[in-house]
């Protein structure tokens, strides 16, 4: 059966939110998907994977419900056991035919105890690095994985070092310990200095310290360090800025010399073809486990000029985007 068999005639749609839930609810009956995210609406990375999933479903005449965890701005083990229990009282009552579910806590709270092997179908989005730690593939999920480029992005960064001492200073959470630990173990990368931080004031701090300790600087990302002020860390950065630094998100590429970034939207789009392909009559086991392809470089040429460091042409003329 095809897929316009399957959902019939495209219909008009209509968001509706309640709490933590938005629906997209076609005006007839269809099948319905519902979206699990880690996190919450207004983190970029969700963001990102939320619109990606939703221009993916646009016409389609499924009907999209959207469920958040809020686990990345309440981190205890014990939220997030309940926030996934949470999630399963919201599978039980909405009778979703496919659910897509984005990150590792989603993953690991919920699909992992309480669906891993069933017959309800999961496509997983934003596992970072190893999916293989929760039992990925099963008969009954898949998904892509997502990894980072720190490999690219330490070649650039080093054009404008003088010095191998590495450092990487993060917001304090299981995946930023998780990244840090694969650049290590998949790229090689080991970091002389490494600082994870809860609030904003402990990474000025620190960013300050690490000007004088390390050559090349690592900023993973900003979420999950309370009291961040983008406005307040432009203007720091700035100031203080002695060494290049990186990342691979695209929102901290105001705060950096070089972004080497995922694109979120590519997972979102992918899982939603993948449930829609489910929706077909595919078996989650079909359809083949991948990782994230599109990646683009963001240069800080504002940055680079208070640095007083000049960019390379050829780097300047294959960046797809410059913060002048």
């Amino acid at each position: 059966m095809n897929r316009k068999a399957l959902i019939g005639l495209t219909v008009a749609v209509a968001i509706v939110s309640v709490g933590s839930l938005a629906v997209l609810r076609p005006l007839s009956s269809s099948k319905k998907v519902l979206f699990i995210d880690s996190y919450h609406q207004g983190y970029a990375w969700s963001d990102g994977i939320t619109a990606g999933i939703q221009n993916t479903l646009a016409g389609s005449g499924v009907d999209l419900m959207i469920h958040r965890m809020d686990t990345k701005r309440n981190g205890s083990e014990a939220f997030k056991k309940q926030a996934a229990l949470t999630a399963k009282a919201v599978i039980d009552e909405y009778q979703p035919d496919v659910v897509i579910a984005a990150d590792d806590n989603a993953s690991k709270y919920l699909i992992v105890p309480y669906y891993r092997g069933g017959d309800l179908p999961f496509v997983f989005a934003g596992v970072n690095w190893d999916a293989s730690v929760y039992g990925f593939p099963a008969n009954n999920v898949t998904g892509m994985v997502e990894v980072s480029r720190p490999n690219e992005l330490m070649d650039i960064l080093r054009t404008f070092s003088g010095g191998a001492v590495i450092g990487s200073l993060t917001g304090d959470t299981a995946t930023s310990r998780k990244e840090n630990e694969y650049y290590t173990s998949q790229f090689g990368i080991r970091f002389d200095e490494e600082v994870y931080v809860k609030t904003f004031e402990q990474w000025k701090q620190a960013y300050i310290a690490m000007q004088d300790q390390v050559d090349v600087l690592l900023l993973y990302n900003n979420a999950g360090i309370q009291g961040w002020d983008d406005a307040e860390a432009i203007r720091f950065v700035h100031q203080y800025s002695k060494v290049p630094s990186g990342s691979v998100q695209p929102w901290m590429a105001p705060f950096v010399l070089v972004a080497y970034t995922k694109d979120a939207n590519e997972q979102g789009e992918w899982a939603a073809d993948a449930a829609l392909q489910i929706l077909d009559g595919a078996y989650p086991s079909s359809i083949p486990m991948t990782t994230n392809k599109r990646g683009n470089m963001m240069l800080n040429s504002a940055l680079a000029n208070r640095m007083q460091l000049d960019i390379p042409p050829e780097l300047l003329s294959s960046a797809s985007d410059v913060i002048r």
